[in-house]
């Protein structure tokens, strides 16, 4: 080709290079970064020497094999420590040593053929991939450590110095700490720590890293759990200034709804009301709903401190003693809760149902608002059952008779679709005037609490089909079928208890209603609730809209609550979108990628795991501690599982958990079944089944790792010796310590006495 023939192309600039490399997976070679962007040959050695003059000013680092990459990426091969798991399986990790920097967020993808899952806090070797500017995928290459690097615990004196008694349930055996001028301690106190190196027979040692304060103080658990969980509770200044600065904005450009009769219905302890509801009827015997929801987008823009703060959080977090908002206080607690009498900025599902609770038509819009009443569900409740009357509670004629109307509808268009109908009750901690536990309170769901979950879900489903008819894009809640593996160990507690399950089939939600139904009034019923909610699938946020299974909905997304939950908050930006087609809102998501709102989907859904796990925790420590006054008492429970070291016991109707171990039963050579429902005794024939309801005595209760040592007084059955004899596939184990050699549980030692 003649010289004046050719194509010139120019050098990318230093900003094209740099987006480039952001977008590559690993750090790209000079030849890569030529081919992504077509330069001829002679082109090449100017690339390079750009390349070179790039890294001799910082701005990207030469890495091994003459690849490239930004200062702030992360080796394709680094050393990382394992922060916390979410229901799936998969790891939070962090870069271990110094950071420069908000720390990346690298979610782990754990191989199910690699053997067993390494446990938080200890250090591995890993690949990672890029998926976006501060986000990684990480894959395990080998686990450097199988000791955990990272503990929390509470200091003791020993003879030699300090130890440290992990908080970690199942992790009894305490750990030698190194004294510390930077952070001093006392036996007592609450402290985090990381695992140091040792010799010889001085056993495991740890240094602290942070002094927590002492146990026995208020608001220590959750003090932990917010340390042990990472969840952030301290707000930037930046995200603070921006708050102090927000006004609720004027009716002008607004449906005007000050004089609609909205309530907000809500439990007597909270502090942001985000949703007020009203209805009344149509003349064709259906009704007219309407669902204001806070208008926090109008607040929180795209891009501001705010808005970071808010993504990183992804959720409120809700401790027994603490709530960890994830907006300040200004804006949950005031701007954007509908207190009573107060003008408020909403978004309005505005929705038309028949008589038999079907959606004849909505609309979604923006209005003011003000709330007419502050209620709570036992007010509410007791209006329901004819205890007290509207006028009782200060609200006007028909405000609530219209809304139990509408819920009725609701309520026939929700059986007629049949969600998966679980009867689990909630564990809430009961606190006295001074802040401290007094009880732990169960509280199955009641009518009031459906209503406002019903107007709730119906609103949530308006918002998805509202942004799917507009081809925006959405972050929609979706709930997958459950996996046929892990319906196997249902279908065998089903068929054990004399409920048969159906197997092998596709599964719908009534097919495990009709085994919930069956074993309702029963002992079994709270077992089954459990077991069938452990064989779902975990619920998440995503783009690819796959449909809800448990709610039996094609199309779902969380509209209602964008005080608390990131993903609303992303919905009502999408629908401002759609409502100004012909604009570019300055609160909407102004054209983020799908890409970008998917990495957003991921971490959303494990920060929701996040918090979930924490308060479960939290929980189980302030359970845990309400039963140190009850040590040597015997107890109701009934065993929920059972293991090769023992059985997993619920104590008095769900109360707390405990653990009773192959030392607590009855002394004897044990058989666990194949199945892991059953552990039989070989010579005296006593055998315990899930489902076994038990007398036991608290032996041991450690708090702080929420643990609950139990022994057998009296409960379980003894089964005939043809019987037994008759019995295979089962593994041997031993009243005792037991530990595991082959596929055969084998008793190390003989422990405790003969009971009669």
């Amino acid at each position: 080709m003649a010289e004046q023939d050719k194509v010139t192309v120019d050098l990318p600039d230093e900003g094209a290079i740099i987006e480039f490399i952001n977008s590559c997976p690993s750090p790209p070679s000079p030849r890569d970064i030529s081919r992504a962007f077509k330069l001829p040959v002679e082109q090449r050695a100017p690339l390079r020497r750009l390349l070179r003059e790039m890294a001799e000013a910082g701005k990207i680092d030469r890495r091994e094999g003459r690849r490239v990459a930004t200062p702030d990426q992360l080796p394709e091969v680094t050393v990382l420590e394992l922060v916390s798991f979410d229901d799936n399986g998969d790891g939070l990790a962090r870069p271990t040593g110094s950071y420069d920097g908000d720390l990346p967020e690298i979610r782990v993808i754990l191989s199910r053929k690699a053997g067993r899952a390494p446990a938080s806090g200890q250090t591995i070797l890993a690949r990672l991939a890029r998926t976006g500017p501060a986000h990684y995928e990480a894959r395990i290459i080998r686990v450097l450590e199988r000791q955990q690097q990272r503990l929390f615990g509470v200091v003791e004196t020993a003879a030699k110095g300090l130890m440290l008694v992990p908080a970690e349930r199942g992790k009894r055996h305490p750990v030698n700490l190194q004294s510390s001028a930077d952070f001093p301690c006392n036996a007592g106190d609450l402290v985090e720590a990381e695992m140091v190196s040792s010799r010889g027979y001085l056993g495991k040692m740890a240094r602290i890293v942070r002094n927590l304060g002492p146990v026995d103080q208020k608001g220590a658990f959750s003090a932990l759990a917010l340390a042990e969980f990472g969840i952030r509770h301290v707000f930037p200044e930046t995200a603070l200034t921006e708050s102090r600065g927000l006004r609720v904005p004027p009716a002008k450009g607004r449906n005007d709804l000050r004089d609609m009769p909205l309530v907000t219905i809500d439990g007597a302890d909270a502090r942001d009301f985000d949703d007020a509801v009203f209805a009344e009827s149509n003349d064709d015997g259906g009704w007219r709903l309407v669902v204001a929801i806070a208008d926090v987008a109008h607040y929180v823009r795209p891009g501001s401190a705010l808005d970071e703060e808010a993504r990183r959080r992804g959720n409120s977090v809700y401790l027994p003693d603490l709530v960890v908002p994830m907006l300040p206080e200004g804006i949950s607690n005031d701007l954007c809760s509908l207190r009573p009498d107060e003008d408020r900025a909403a978004m309005v599902a505005e929705i038309v149902i028949d008589k038999f609770g079907n959606r004849t038509d909505f609309h979604i819009y923006r209005a003011l608002i003000r709330s007419h009443a502050r209620l709570t569900y036992d007010q509410v409740q007791s209006v329901f059952e004819g205890t007290l009357d509207e006028t009782d509670i200060g609200v006007g004629h028909g405000v609530l008779h219209n809304l139990f109307g509408a819920w009725r509808a609701l309520n026939q268009a929700r059986q007629a679709r049949e969600p998966l109908a679980l009867n689990l009750r909630e564990r809430r901690v009961v606190m006295n005037e001074d802040g401290e536990a007094i009880a732990i309170s169960q509280r199955s769901q009641s009518e009031s609490q459906r209503l406002i979950e019903d107007f709730m879900i119906t609103a949530n489903v308006a918002a998805a089909d509202s942004l799917i008819g507009a081809r925006k894009p959405c972050v929609f809640r979706v709930h997958d079928s459950p996996d046929p593996k892990k319906t196997d160990s249902l279908f065998e507690l089903a068929t054990v208890i004399g409920a048969p399950f159906a197997k092998g089939q596709v599964l719908r939600p009534r097919q495990f209603n009709s085994l919930l139904v069956k074993v309702a009034n029963t002992s079994d019923e709270m077992m089954v609730n459990e077991a069938v909610l452990r064989s779902q699938a975990k619920a998440v946020y995503s783009i690819d809209n796959i449909g809800h299974f448990g709610l039996s909905l094609r199309n779902y997304a969380h509209f209602t609550s964008p005080i608390r939950r990131y993903s609303d908050l992303l919905v009502h930006r999408a629908l401002i979108d759609a409502a100004n087609l012909k604009t570019a809102p300055r609160d909407g998501l102004n054209g983020l990628p799908d890409e970008q709102i998917a990495e957003i989907c991921i971490h959303i859904s494990e920060t929701e795991a996040n918090a979930a796990a924490a308060e479960r925790r939290t929980i189980d420590r302030f359970a845990a501690a309400l039963f140190t006054t009850r040590l040597r008492d015997v107890v109701e429970g009934v065993i929920v599982g059972i293991t090769g070291f023992g059985t997993f016991v619920r104590l008095e109707d769900g109360v707390a958990d405990g653990f009773l171990p192959l030392a607590g039963l009855p002394d004897d050579f044990y058989d666990l079944d194949a199945a892991g429902r059953s552990l039989t005794g070989r010579q005296s024939g006593w055998c315990f089944t899930t489902g076994t309801a038990l007398k036991v005595q608290v032996d041991e209760v450690t708090p702080i790792s929420g643990g609950i040592l139990l022994r057998w007084i009296e409960g379980g059955t003894v089964v005939d010796k043809k019987k037994r004899k008759g019995s295979s596939s089962h593994r041997q184990v031993k009243r005792g310590k037991a530990g595991v050699h082959g596929s055969t549980s084998v008793a190390k030692r003989k422990g405790g006495r003969k009971r009669r």
